[in-house]
C-alpha cells in the first residue's frame, strides 16, 4: 500500500453537520491556543472508521502523549453525548471507565459553571495535566471508541456504563431512540 492510500482525510464538518467540536473554529481559538493538530485529530478519526489499524495504532501513540489532543477527544466525546442524549451519563461513565470518568466529569463541571456555548477546551486540559502520563493514550483510546460507536444505545451501553445497572442500561437505550 502507498502512502496516498493512508491519508484518511475526513470531512468532519460534513459528517457531523457542522465543525467538530476540537475545530478552531468551534473553540474560539482554544485549540489554536493548545496547538491542537485538527487535521491529525480527524485524520485518527478516519483511520478509525476506515479500520486502518496501522495508522489508528500510530496516530493514537503519538495523539495520546499530548494532554491537548487527549483533551480535544473527550471534548468531542463529550458534546456528542450531550447531543445525543441531552445529558451526560457521567454515573455509567464513572463505572465504567474511572479516568474518562473524570474528564466527563471536568467536562460537565465546566459546562455548569460556563455554559455549554462556553465550549472550554481549557478545562479539559488542566484535568488532562492532573492524569498520570501512561493513562492519556487509553483516555484517547475510550474518547475514539465512544465516537466510534455513534453512541448506539447497546454499543455504547458496553463502552460507557459496562457495570450500569438494569434500569440504567434500559435509559441509555430509551434515550438512544428517542422514546
Amino acid at each position: 500500500m502507498n502512502l496516498l492510500d493512508h491519508r484518511h482525510a475526513r470531512d468532519i464538518t460534513a459528517e457531523i453537520g457542522g465543525p467538530a467540536p476540537y475545530d478552531p473554529t468551534w473553540l474560539n481559538g482554544q485549540a489554536r491556543a493548545l496547538d491542537v493538530d485538527s487535521a491529525a485529530v480527524a485524520k485518527l478519526y478516519g483511520a478509525a472508521r476506515e479500520d486502518c489499524d496501522v495508522c489508528r495504532e500510530d496516530l493514537l501513540e503519538q495523539l495520546g502523549r499530548d494532554p491537548a489532543h487527549v483533551a480535544a477527544l473527550a471534548l468531542w466525546a463529550c458534546t456528542q453525548m450531550m447531543d445525543t442524549f441531552n445529558e451526560l451519563p457521567v454515573k455509567a461513565l464513572e463505572r465504567g471507565d474511572t479516568v474518562f470518568g473524570r474528564l466527563a466529569q471536568a467536562y460537565a463541571d465546566s459546562t455548569f459553571h460556563h455554559g455549554f456555548a462556553a465550549r472550554e477546551l481549557t478545562d479539559l486540559h488542566e484535568a488532562c495535566l492532573s492524569l498520570e502520563p501512561d493513562t492519556l493514550q487509553p483516555v484517547a483510546e475510550r474518547a475514539l471508541q465512544l465516537l466510534l460507536s455513534d453512541f448506539d444505545p447497546d454499543l455504547f451501553a458496553s463502552l460507557a456504563g459496562a457495570y450500569a445497572t438494569e434500569d440504567e442500561n434500559f435509559a441509555l437505550h430509551e434515550a438512544g431512540h428517542g422514546l
